[in-house]
């Protein structure tokens, strides 16, 4: 029997920092809001839309912070996807791995976005056996839905989860996955180290090398 091998998708295998940041920054200036630096947003990038602007903008209400994530989809949508770009050597990676394994995108964004993401990154949807967004589940990373839920999906027990961030690490670690860790987002090794992955490695690129 296949196992299942999931992957985080914004800088994990695609650099997407571009997109989303000035997608939030666009929503949050039709929105009026206070401008935030780069660097801050950053800080909260992993988390879901919802969860990163609460955290911005404490004082917003419900309706007011899924206005502004709307709007942030949108821009993705109709401009900032084209910022994507693959991280180098993910798509070779992924198609050696695929020969011994199923892979899955398990992703904090919506199905919305996914796509354009995908496209602008020049990576071919087609070639995962399964796309999960936080719109699929009740609880997003880091949290274990996603990955429970590509399990239950594909009928396969996850053996890795692989991400950038702390979250995924976390969700990898509730759902009793190994998690392997990669440099290629915005946490450093040191508090990626603090989650105690599997592994760390410089890049999605290495995995082959690591895991058949």
């Amino acid at each position: 029997m296949r196992e299942l091998i999931c992957f985080d998708m914004d800088n994990t295998l695609v650099k997407s920092n571009k997109v989303h940041i000035a997608a939030f920054q666009g929503a949050f200036k039709k929105n009026h809001l206070r401008k935030v630096s780069n660097k801050k947003l950053i800080e909260v990038f992993g988390l879901t839309g919802i969860t990163l602007v609460k955290r911005l903008y404490p004082e917003l209400t419900e309706e007011q912070v899924k206005k502004i994530v709307k709007d942030h989809d949108d821009i993705v949508v109709k401009k900032t996807y084209k910022y994507a770009k693959a991280i180098p050597g993910a798509v070779k990676a992924l198609k050696e791995i695929k020969k011994h394994y199923d892979i899955a995108i398990l992703t904090n964004c919506k199905h919305k976005e996914i796509r354009p993401i995908l496209k602008g990154a020049g990576i071919n949807r087609r070639l995962f056996n399964l796309v999960i967004g936080n719109d699929d589940v009740k609880h997003a990373k880091p949290c274990p839905d996603e990955i429970f839920k590509a399990q239950k999906l594909l009928h396969e027990k996850a053996k890795y989860m692989i991400g950038d961030s702390i979250y995924d690490i976390q969700a990898a670690k509730k759902a009793k996955v190994k998690g392997i860790a990669v440099l290629t987002g915005d946490h450093s090794r040191k508090l990626l180290k603090k989650q105690k992955p599997f592994m760390i490695l410089n890049s999605v690129k290495g995995l082959p090398r690591k895991l058949l």
